[in-house]
C-alpha cells in the first residue's frame, strides 16, 4: 500500500509540472479593440502595456544602443498621454494591424514625439 501511495505522488508531481510556454504576441489589430474598447480595466491594461514598451525604449537608449525606431518622451510626459498618443496613432493607421503591439508603438510614439538631433550634428537629407 506504501509503493501505491508513493508512486500516486510521484505520478501527480509529474503531471502537475508546468509545461514549456508558448510566446503569445498581441497583434495590433488587437491591442486596439483593446484600448479603444470602453472597460476600464481595459484602459488601465492598455496604458500599462504602452508604459512597459515605453520603460523598455528608455533601458535601450540609457545604454547607447540606438533603437530602430527612435522617440523622445518629454520628462513631463505621463503614462496616460503616452497611451492617448498610441491610441490615436491606432484609430488611423490600421495599415499595421498586423504587426505586434509592441513593434507599433514605437511608430506611434516617434510620430508625436520624434528625438530632436543634438545640437551641433547634422541631419542628412534624402
Amino acid at each position: 500500500m506504501r509503493k501505491l501511495l508513493g508512486l500516486l505522488a510521484v505520478l501527480s508531481l509529474l503531471t502537475a509540472m508546468p509545461r514549456e510556454a508558448e510566446a503569445q504576441y498581441m497583434s495590433t489589430r488587437d491591442f486596439a479593440t483593446f484600448c479603444l474598447g470602453n472597460k476600464k480595466e481595459e484602459m488601465s491594461a492598455c496604458i500599462n502595456y504602452v508604459a512597459g514598451v515605453v520603460d523598455y525604449h528608455m533601458i535601450l537608449q540609457s545604454f547607447g544602443t540606438a533603437p530602430t525606431i527612435d522617440f523622445c518622451l518629454p520628462e513631463e510626459t505621463s503614462k496616460e498621454e503616452a497611451a492617448v498618443a498610441v491610441m490615436v496613432y491606432l484609430r488611423t493607421m490600421t495599415q499595421n494591424d498586423a504587426f505586434t503591439a509592441a513593434a507599433t508603438i514605437p511608430l506611434a510614439l516617434n510620430r508625436k514625439f520624434p528625438c530632436k538631433p543634438a545640437k551641433g550634428t547634422k541631419t542628412s537629407r534624402r
